[in-house]
């Protein structure tokens, strides 16, 4: 269940628990609610205490949530700008990949809404394929020297990196 639908469910447990209590107030009688019972004033604190510590889990969940996913996403984009500084070192060789690269991105970020983004999105078969493509044109390189090479090996292990589950489950499906 997403926070959100959480947050609602909270917010209606509560808000109809104010409710009842208002209703019950009309009905109870009144020595229940002077001042001498000193049990419905103390359990009215502890329910609200109680209330207020439910919300603030919630929303510390929530915080954590958004927080991890603002994580995962900064890494994933400067993991894209890093291969393309590399490529771009590499070579001229390497501008059809860049160009490459920059397509894939720009239809994942139509493609992913910018207030969800989990590795999830990336088990998507158009996305998977596209993975598998830049890993092939970068692993079909034909390094000229030992700094190509290195470049080269760096390129491999960033598309590695986030993309790793994504290309297993690619090669064990053919």
């Amino acid at each position: 269940m997403s926070p959100m639908g959480i947050s609602w469910i909270v917010f209606a447990c509560v808000f109809g628990g104010a409710l009842l209590g208002m209703f019950l107030r009309t009905i109870l009688p009144e020595n229940y609610l002077s001042a001498d019972s000193e049990l419905i004033r103390l359990g009215t604190n502890l329910i609200t205490t109680m209330s207020a510590l439910v919300l603030g889990l919630l929303i510390a969940s929530a915080k954590s949530s958004h927080d991890a996913q603002g994580s995962e996403f900064a890494q994933l984009t400067a993991s894209y700008v890093q291969l393309d500084r590399i490529l771009a070192h590499y070579g001229p060789e390497t501008n059809e990949i860049r160009d490459f690269l920059r397509r894939t991105i720009a239809r994942e970020f139509i493609r992913t809404p910018p207030t969800y983004f989990e590795s999830k999105a990336l088990n998507s078969t158009e996305t998977r394929a596209e993975i598998q493509e830049l890993f092939d044109r970068i692993d079909e390189l034909s390094p000229k020297n030992d700094a190509q090479r290195t470049m080269q090996a760096q390129a491999m292990s960033i598309v590695m990196g986030p993309w790793t589950n994504a290309l297993v489950d690619i090669r064990t499906e053919t």
